[in-house]
């Protein structure tokens, strides 16, 4: 028990250095959105999402060269779980968020179509009788085409006269005095710190894996998820205290796309991943929740998530995890 209590200490220590890091990035990631061509949801879907999903990108290749793989699945699924429950329903039940960008919509398109593609990819068995429940390097340069081609495509994207409109009349904001120096200081360290962070947490949660009976899968969809989501949370919900709701919103995007297109390519690094197909029911809840984001906003009036969205995200999220507690 003491052993036990001893890693959850460590842990809290790279628990909060991710959420300091989260704080330096959110703050240089604003201030490079005001003070530039970029658009904030551009800088939400990339930098932020980028420097926010370290942890889990740690988890990955950790997890791969000590044979961990199902613990990967299941941080990488149960985070982006976690991120749209009660990242995304926390943040709608401070402010209402108005899906209405054309590139909002594409963004919320393509992470139920990466969640998709990599069910599909992880279960040849299932749908065409074919070959194992394996990710192989093939289906990871699939994954990986299909997210160069996306990240293509948002640098397409440019700030909209909405966002232009905004900061203008935000023009004596806390950024304006910030230097570029400042900015990529700020997003620098920010990054460097929630690596560290990351690493802490990641080894702790591997030892405690071996020295606990709970199986990987729980650990991974339930402990470690929530652990590896702190940055987003945490950068969404700056994002938010700071008004700006795309940033918030294309961080957990983002985020949700890394973790279905990019970082599962990592752990065919030493060749097959093994995938634990009990993970399946986490997955399949991971591109629902997704998707009833979508269902809510069109059923809404002006395609607001509001406080009603965050109500039922929430109460799904607490659903979810009870389940998979007693799923063991």
């Amino acid at each position: 028990m003491e052993y036990i209590l001893l890693h959850l200490i460590i842990s809290s220590v790279g628990v909060i250095l991710m959420r300091n890091g989260a704080l330096m990035l959110s703050k240089g990631a604003t201030a490079l959105s005001t003070k530039s061509h970029f658009s904030g949801l551009r800088v939400g879907l990339t930098i932020v999402a980028l420097g926010t999903s370290i942890p889990e990108v740690a988890v990955s290749l950790i997890s791969t060269f000590k044979n961990e793989e199902t613990l990967a699945f299941g941080t990488l699924i149960g985070s982006n779980t976690f991120n749209i429950v009660f990242g995304l329903g926390l943040t709608t039940f401070f402010t209402s968020i108005r899906v209405f960008a054309k590139s909002i919509w594409r963004d919320l398109l393509v992470a139920i179509l990466g969640g998709i593609l990599l069910f599909v990819l992880l279960n040849k068995q299932l749908i065409f009788n074919v070959g194992a429940n394996y990710l192989t390097r093939t289906d990871a340069l699939i994954l990986f085409g299909t997210f160069v081609f996306y990240y293509i495509v948002i640098f397409t994207n440019k700030k909209s006269r909405r966002e232009i409109s905004l900061l203008n009349a935000q023009k004596h904001s806390s950024f304006h005095h910030f230097n570029k120096q400042t900015i990529v200081r700020n997003i620098i360290v920010g990054i460097l710190i929630i690596c560290v962070g990351a690493y802490i947490v990641v080894i702790e949660a591997l030892l405690l894996n071996s020295t606990t009976p709970l199986s990987s899968r729980f650990i991974g969809v339930s402990i470690m998820s929530i652990c590896t989501s702190l940055p987003e949370i945490t950068t969404t919900l700056a994002a938010i205290k700071r008004k700006r709701q795309d940033i918030a919103l294309g961080n957990i995007m983002g985020s949700y796309i890394i973790n279905f297109l990019l970082t599962p390519c990592l752990l065919t690094i030493k060749g097959e991943a093994f995938y634990d197909y009990t993970l399946n029911y986490d997955l399949i809840f991971s591109i629902l929740i997704c998707t009833l984001c979508i269902t809510l906003a069109l059923s809404s009036k002006n395609y607001v998530l509001n406080k009603v969205t965050s109500i039922i995200l929430l109460l799904l999220g607490i659903l979810f995890y009870v389940t998979t507690y007693l799923r063991g």
